[in-house]
């Protein structure tokens, strides 16, 4: 008897933990959705140049590899008959950074550009070189991400000064190729680790203000119900609804991912 008790216990705790997943698997991709990753990942690829705007590295999605995703051009062209090419970018960004020392704008240290479908992030490394990070329009990259991106190039200046400086020489080239390669692989990397942080962070997000509504939902009745009193009930339950969705979708647009 105590047996078959404990084994519709268990049986009930499997069937709430995979309801559980499924609902927290329906959330998410409501989410990914939303937010366009199936269409255009967090990080696009990523650009690295000299300060004179000589394109040096690109770390980008391989069209071979069977993801949804497209090289960094495919997303700032409008169709495949203008595709803007690559290596002009690194010399738009880097007109700016001589009107940033012409005009006394002192020790920029980056850029942003936003868009409704993509951002630009630029990083101006040791007054030699720039990163120029393509992204989704709603990645938001916390500070710590920031900064494991700016050092991985940093290390990588460090022990390749000669090849990236000597860029066009065959033997750098070479390394210079070898190291796309690897980059490439990070950047892979890189979308996935954010992916989950994004995923944790918006499920963790919504687990706190489900449960900040349940606190709420009985004082925003009883204030309906004082001051709709002759309201019919299932008018004053429309209201109290739309209310808690309104703080709903306020609460869920504070960015939690900043620090």
């Amino acid at each position: 008897m105590v047996s078959n008790q404990n084994n519709i216990y268990k049986e009930e705790i499997n069937r709430i933990q995979k309801s559980n997943i499924e609902v927290e698997k329906l959330l998410y991709n409501s989410a990914y959705t939303s937010n366009n990753f199936n269409k255009i990942p967090p990080i696009i690829g990523c650009l690295m140049a000299d300060q004179y705007g000589n394109t040096l590295m690109i770390f980008e999605y391989d069209l071979k590899n069977q993801s949804n995703y497209g090289p960094i051009k495919s997303y700032l062209s409008e169709d495949e008959k203008t595709f803007l090419e690559i290596d002009l970018i690194s010399m738009y960004f880097s007109s700016i950074k001589t009107f940033a020392g012409q005009t006394n704008i002192q020790n920029l240290s980056n850029l942003e550009i936003h868009g409704s479908n993509i951002k630009v992030l630029i990083f101006f490394l040791d007054d030699n070189y720039m990163i120029i990070l393509f992204l989704n329009s709603n990645t938001e990259l916390s500070k710590k991400e920031k900064k494991s991106i700016v050092e991985y190039f940093e290390d990588e200046i460090g022990k390749y000064q000669f090849e990236l400086k000597y860029f066009n020489a065959a033997k750098s080239r070479k390394i210079l190729y070898m190291l796309e390669n690897k980059g490439n692989a990070w950047l892979k990397k890189l979308n996935r680790s954010y992916l989950e942080n994004f995923k944790n962070s918006y499920l963790k997000k919504h687990e706190i203000i489900e449960e900040l509504k349940c606190e709420i939902a009985p004082i925003i009745e009883k204030v309906l119900h004082e001051y709709f009193e002759y309201i019919q009930e299932d008018i004053v339950n429309d209201v109290s609804k739309e209310i808690q969705n309104q703080i709903q979708d306020t609460l869920f647009k504070f960015n939690t991912n900043s620090h």
